[in-house]
């Protein structure tokens, strides 16, 4: 089915994932991102904010052969009374409802679950309604990337976001490859969140998110967290690749 699994950091918060004959897409907003053709291509976007998403992806020579998973708040944003606005930040009425037409554009809520060919399942959640983190099962590995749905801010203690992740793990369990923010959402250092995440999903490989290239950061949690049986990979560059061999998977 598959040999091994490639991972590449492209920048911001963007990981592309192959495994198999896929290419997983996470969060592109820029950067440099090579698109096999031998692979079928899907893209991932959390939320409409920046560094999760642009319309780019959307623009794409042959994007009808790529499959998109989008959270709805690209689409549409909910105001008070659950009245549906459009979000006409940059895509048009006309836009919107080309997009709903097409087959391979998913705009997603929070707590719902799709399946992409015999392959795919995907599963979505929200911490509060801000933004979306996905749970990827493909073939017999699954994928947690939490994307724009966990950012806290300095000094910030909820144990209201510990019991989301924990109500996420009695449904789910444990999850091979997890990716996970270790700054706040103002950029500060913050590592007592990704270390709960790793202590409850127990994840075999864990990628740092919202590393805006503070590299050393990213170092620094991977060095802290050594002595967990979770393999912390840290990041040194935009476009690092990273090769896991499936032999050696336990």
């Amino acid at each position: 089915m598959y040999d091994d699994i490639k991972v590449n950091y492209v920048g911001e918060n963007c990981y592309s994932l192959e495994l198999g004959e896929y290419l997983l897409v996470f969060d592109y907003c820029n950067g440099i991102l090579n698109i096999p053709d031998d692979k079928k291509t899907i893209f991932f976007a959390t939320s409409n904010k920046d560094g999760h998403y642009t319309q780019e992806i959307l623009k794409l020579f042959d994007m009808d052969n790529f499959s998109y998973v989008l959270s709805s708040d690209i689409a549409y944003d909910k105001g008070e009374g659950n009245v549906i606005y459009l979000n006409n930040d940059g895509l048009s009425v006309e836009n919107l409802k080309n997009l709903y037409k097409k087959k391979n554009v998913i705009f997603v809520n929070s707590s719902e679950s799709y399946r992409i060919n015999k392959d795919i399942e995907i599963l979505s959640f929200s911490y509060r309604g801000s933004g979306l983190s996905f749970i990827v099962k493909i073939f017999d590995f699954s994928i947690f990337y939490t994307g724009d749905s966990i950012f806290f801010d300095k000094g910030e203690e909820s144990i209201d976001r510990i019991n989301y992740l924990y109500g996420i793990f009695e449904e789910e369990g444990e999850i091979d490859l997890g990716f996970f923010p270790i700054r706040t959402d103002g950029g500060e250092e913050s590592f007592s969140y990704p270390k709960s995440f790793i202590e409850i999903f127990d994840p075999q490989i864990f990628f740092p998110l919202n590393i805006d290239e503070d590299f050393e950061m990213s170092k620094a949690f991977a060095t802290n967290f050594s002595y967990e049986p979770t393999d912390v990979r840290s990041i040194e560059e935009d476009n690092q690749e990273f090769e896991i061999d499936m032999d050696d998977w336990e």
